[in-house]
């Protein structure tokens, strides 16, 4: 009795808190629900809690919606012309293609989904014809318009639908690719994207796949209505391997299917800027910006890299939302009951059922021409489960101006907003017509099956809306409508110049035709439009189009040398970038002395593609093929080339030695020549002053310890750097030293036989002292607090068994608390099983604030653990004080049977002592 009143009077505190938060939440559940115990809730009937809620009629929705001053929403199509719409793409022509998820959420098999081709006949901007272009589809998320045909992602495959006819249905259909997970409706591959590169790029969502690439030679199209698919897919894919793309995107070429990897791999929602910055979206961190590319990081196996996608929403990635919607009954319901523990769920956002972003997806940057130009390049992102569309201004983050920083622009409001729960914009894009597009799902329920509780589910209608979808535009105040032009009869001269338009669209549509034309006469017109163009958008699309264009040399593009080295030099910032990643191919030795030379380029943009390019320079002297009498005037070119690279990599982390981006981009450049570069900027007084230089040495130093295993000269040649340093830069040396020692110590480091010969005298004479100082400031009360951690964590250096006393002292609950949760982190480090031994005999005093990271320090071994189960087994450690998810952890996974058996038997019934601790 005790354990569920506990239960329900912590349910019924979380419900009132629940209500108290947000009084706009409709409560649709009486006290006596609200007070339940778990079991009682999993047998209570909530149907006449959960009413079904009426869909509004397309001409009745606008008393619903709420838009921003200055802008108003126009509907351009809704059902029966559109249901149930997720993705679309114009054609050239301004024919809109839709993926219309009928099949959402449970209904895949039934192949149900499929993709409609809209028509505005009469050019007013809104669309009178609808035909089905290609049905009985599974789950349809992406589309995409290229020579004639389309491409849909229909996980787990990709195929290239085409209309022969002329019909407007699709009559053949090629394979691309296969494997795509389909394991999680709301983790599909989504958003086909044009590239500034000439390639189509996808965002594979959070579940990836193992993916294999049709042979376009082999890969014959078949007709749609073919019975025997199967076949047609076991022969074009039966030689080719496939990759493992989770975690990644991919970008793929549409004339032969060739793909590479790129970052990114969020929920749903990619897109690019004007400059091809990329931003993505996931449910709960609505929008994100990716930092580099993966192929770049993947050529050094001795860095450590941050996540290539940098959260940049001042507010946080979960952050508040201003519904003008009711929130829905079932989402109250599920809550209360994850509250009270009755079913398994995460509960957010503090116990509120709403508020803040929970189905984020679609984020869109505003590319057009039609809204007033303070709307330019803003990010539009919403939200399918609070009914809103929502909008952030993006600005350079002061602390690292790499990053941007995405500013919520509505006060206590959203862009669009509407009181109709069915309303779900769940993507948008822009148009031929400058205006920015909705794509309405427009569904009652949004919301993975599995994450509903059967008891609410079994009232709810999953499928309600299937034959339902709108498509919306948000227009301007004064907006007259522009016809779409009717570009697939532009001449290729009229498409180079449309590469300057103000509208993306407008852009994007002639970089995709000239790259389908292929048509060599653009090349005189581009490379003019290259040097003359006022616009730097026009400048930077003319040498992407150069470079899609094949020159009569194999494995050579149109871009000439010079048209790329005036590039480099642009005037604008963003042109010269380009102009500096195009150069990955061409580093002649008249281009590698021309990069060098922006190493301190005005821009930081260009100064951190510079530093990711310059490791190419590096890796072209290891060419083997060099005939023997070249060899040696080879050999001398390449020490000159790596001299300036090394030279170049050196004055870029010198301007900008705290930036954690900058850092990352000039070690990603040193898989080879890294022990130079440390050399070098060792002796630079100027630099080494910089506490953030000094951190960057120690990773460097660590960087450069781990490649040791293939030159065993680059620590020795450090180490002799070192023992020429004036006492003057003690504290550089300390970093250093630090960096080293962490490298050595890996299992492929050095440390040993580095010390059988006495080449590490110095360095350890130096982590002696190091450690005599900081131990003495470790201890030091009247130290300050600062300085204290800062000696705690370089204590990690020592061995645990000098440490030990100290540790010990450092973790008592006399010390404060971030004294204690840094000597616990340093504890952590050691590997010796008796750390555990520490940790007992503090606990009785800890804090719950130390107690959690003190666990983290039990659980983090296997040796740990065992020796925690042995006091339980004693009697020295209470099994209540084990948290029943870290009890959960030891039961699941690749734990031992005997330990499992031992977990069960010691902590089997520690649930039910904690709840009688809550009572």
């Amino acid at each position: 009795m005790a354990n569920r009143l506990s239960i329900g009077l912590f349910a019924l505190i979380a419900f009132v808190t629940l209500a108290a938060s947000r009084a706009a939440e409709p409560s649709t559940l009486s006290a006596t629900a609200a007070a339940a115990a778990p079991d009682d809730l999993l047998k209570q009937d909530f149907k006449s809690q959960l009413p079904r809620v009426a869909p509004t009629e397309p001409g009745d929705v606008w008393k619903d919606f709420t838009v921003a001053p200055g802008f108003k929403l126009e509907q351009v199509a809704c059902e029966p012309l559109v249901n149930s719409p997720v993705a679309m793409e114009w054609d050239e022509n301004g024919r809109l293609f839709v993926c219309e998820m009928r099949g959402y959420s449970e209904n895949r098999d039934d192949s149900l989904s499929r993709v409609s081709m809209l028509e505005d006949l009469d050019n007013d901007g809104k669309y009178d014809k609808s035909t089905v272009f290609v049905d009985k589809l599974l789950w349809p998320t992406a589309v995409f318009c290229y020579d004639g045909g389309v491409f849909i992602g229909d996980a787990p495959d990709v195929r290239y639908y085409k209309d022969t006819d002329g019909d407007g249905r699709a009559d053949v259909v090629k394979n691309v690719f296969t494997g795509f997970g389909t394991s999680n409706v709301q983790g599909l591959l989504n958003c086909f994207r044009w590239g500034l590169d000439n390639r189509i790029h996808l965002a594979t969502s959070s579940i990836g796949g193992m993916i294999q690439r049709a042979d376009p030679t082999r890969a014959k199209f078949w007709p749609v209505d073919d019975k025997d698919r199967a076949a047609h897919h076991a022969a074009d894919f039966k030689d080719s391997k496939p990759v493992n793309v989770r975690g990644r995107d991919i970008a793929f070429n549409p004339r032969t299917f060739e793909f590479v990897l790129t970052s990114g791999a969020s929920q749903h929602g990619m897109c690019f800027d004007d400059w091809g910055h990329k931003f993505v979206s996931s449910n709960s961190n609505h929008i994100q910006q990716v930092m580099y590319e993966d192929r770049y990081i993947a050529r050094n196996p001795y860095l450590s890299a941050p996540d290539a996608r940098a959260m940049i929403a001042a507010d946080g990635p979960q952050a508040e939302v201003f519904r003008t919607s009711p929130v829905e009954p079932w989402r109250v319901i599920r809550t209360q009951l994850r509250v009270s523990g009755a079913v398994k769920g995460s509960v957010e956002g503090g116990g509120r059922a709403a508020g803040y972003f929970t189905g984020a997806g679609g984020v869109t940057i505003y590319r057009g021409d039609a809204w007033p130009k303070e709307w330019h390049g803003i990010a539009i992102v919403g939200d399918v489960g609070s009914n809103l569309v929502h909008r952030k201004r993006l600005e350079r983050n002061p602390a690292s101006p790499l990053e941007f920083i995405a500013r919520r622009i509505d006060e206590k409001s959203e862009f669009v907003s509407s009181k109709d729960l069915w309303f779900r914009p769940c993507q948008y894009a822009n148009g031929p017509d400058g205006t920015l597009h909705i794509l309405d799902m427009y569904r009652e329920v949004i919301e993975h099956p599995a994450s509903i509780p059967p008891m609410i589910k079994e009232h709810l209608d999953l499928t309600a809306g299937k034959d339902r979808g709108r498509l919306y535009r948000i227009l301007p105040d004064g907006y007259k409508h522009r016809p779409c032009p009717k570009l697939a009869s532009a001449t290729t001269a009229e498409l180079v110049q449309l590469l300057e338009h103000p509208n993306s669209w407008h852009r994007e549509t002639a970089a995709r035709l000239l790259y389908q034309r292929q048509d060599g006469n653009s090349h005189a017109l581009l490379e003019v439009l290259a040097a003359n163009s006022k616009s730097p958008l026009g400048r930077m699309h003319a040498i992407y189009a150069l470079d899609g264009m094949p020159a009569s040399i194999a494995f050579t593009t149109m871009l000439r040398e010079e048209t790329l080295l005036h590039a480099v030099d642009d005037q604008h910032p963003q042109v010269r970038k380009h102009a500096i990643a195009l150069s990955a191919h061409r580093l002649s030795d008249k281009f590698i002395a021309r990069l060098a030379a922006h190493a301190d380029d005005s821009d930081m943009e260009v100064r951190y593609t510079l530093a990711f390019q310059l490791g190419g320079v590096f890796e072209i002297g290891r060419y083997t093929h060099v005939r023997a009498e070249h060899r040696a005037e080879f050999n001398e070119q390449t020490a000159r080339n790596d001299s300036q690279a090394a030279v170049a990599l050196e004055e870029i982390i010198t301007r900008d030695p705290g930036d954690r981006w900058i850092q990352l981009a000039v070690q990603s450049s040193l898989g080879l020549g890294a022990g130079r570069v440390l050399k070098d900027l060792l002796v630079n007084a100027n630099f080494t002053k910089q506490a953030a230089a000094r951190q960057f040495l120690e990773k460097l130093a660590s960087q450069v310890a781990l490649q040791s295993e293939l030159h065993s000269s680059v620590v020795e040649n450090t180490l002799a750097t070192l023992d020429a340093l004036p006492q003057s830069e003690a504290a550089v040396a300390l970093y250093v030293t630090r960096g080293l020692t962490q490298g050595l110590k890996k299992p492929n480091g050095e440390m040993s036989r580095l010390a059988k010969e006495g080449k590490l005298a110095k360095m350890q004479s130096i982590v002696d002292s190091m450690l005599a100082k900081s131990t003495a400031t470790a201890v030091d009360e009247k130290a300050a607090t600062k300085a204290r951690l800062a000696a705690i964590d370089t204590l990690g250096m020592g061995k645990f068994a000098d440490l030990r006393p100290t540790l010990t002292k450092l973790i008592d609950n006399r010390q404060p608390t971030e004294v204690q949760l840094a000597a616990l982190a340093t504890l952590g480090k050691f590997t010796d099983a008796a750390t555990v031994d520490v940790v007992l005999k503090a606990w009785p005093g800890l804090s719950p604030q130390v107690r959690e990271p003190a666990l983290e320090v039990l659980f983090a071994r296997p040796e740990r653990v065992a020796k925690l189960l042995d006091a339980v087994e004693a009697g020295t450690f209470r099994a209540g004080d084990i948290p029943p998810a870290r009890v959960q952890a030891l039961t699941r996974g690749s734990q031992s049977d005997s330990q499992k058996a031992r977990v069960a038997k010691l902590l089997g019934s520690q649930m039910l002592g904690r709840r009688a601790d809550v009572i």
